[in-house]
């Protein structure tokens, strides 16, 4: 088998995060899984509010046309609010995950009690209006955000894995949590240690979405076309 491209996709208009999720996920995929992490050259800086959700998307479609175009095997949007995801479907012939609603639903395989930790309390209806648009609402027991802006996880991240042991403690002991979601890409590398001091599966959504795209596109599963419109690749 030929060797998997995946490109990474971080749809801000910063590179600060490109380094860090290249690292990280090179040592998740195999050898054999080239991959490649770039971000927007315009939109937000940061992905908070639905606002910048919506700002991000057109320029996410347009980088996954172009990824479409250069042959990669999957796209990932490594934003949990998955700006463009289905626009982005249509238009491409290739996978294209978002690390959303790939790192939920793989949460709903390791225990039936869900909880969310992102960034914000903004993020709490944002992402409750996700989980019942995904069908799942009742299998999320608790969403929370930290008091933290995401372009600001990475200055002190002590205080952040304790701040997000606390939530996650939380979670557990106060709505019976039984597997938690990090709700940011911002907090890429953080779950292993979260995980093995909480006692309960924790996710790191970037890296379980890149995994299971790496996954899929070995098997050259790709998304249904039944009822899309046709490609606008021309």
């Amino acid at each position: 088998m030929d060797m998997l491209s995946i490109l990474i996709l971080n749809p801000v208009s910063t590179g600060i995060w490109n380094e860090l999720t290249y690292s990280y996920c090179r040592k998740t995929v195999s050898s054999e899984t080239d991959i490649y992490v770039k971000n927007l050259s315009k939109g937000p800086k940061a992905i908070e509010y639905d606002y910048d959700r919506e700002i991000a998307a057109s320029y996410v479609v347009e980088e996954v046309i172009k990824a479409d175009k250069e042959g990669f095997d999957a796209i990932v949007i490594n934003c949990f609010d998955d700006p463009g995801l289905d626009a982005a479907r249509e238009v491409s012939d290739k996978l294209v995950l978002g690390i959303g609603e790939t790192s939920i639903m793989a949460a709903l395989l390791l225990g039936h009690r869900i909880a969310i930790i992102s960034t914000g309390r903004q993020s709490i209806p944002i992402y409750h209006k996700k989980t019942m648009a995904l069908g799942i609402k009742d299998r999320i027991v608790h969403i929370a955000g930290i008091d933290i802006g995401v372009l600001d996880i990475r200055k002190d991240i002590n205080k952040v894995k304790e701040i997000l042991f606390r939530e996650i403690e939380d979670s557990v002991k106060q709505h019976g949590s039984e597997v938690v979601v990090l709700g940011c890409g911002g907090f890429i590398g953080l779950a292993e240690e979260l995980s093995t001091k909480a006692g309960v599966p924790v996710i790191d959504p970037t890296l379980v979405t890149v995994k299971i795209a790496e996954s899929l596109a070995k098997l050259r599963l790709r998304h249904s076309k039944m009822f899309k419109r046709k490609l606008l690749m021309d």
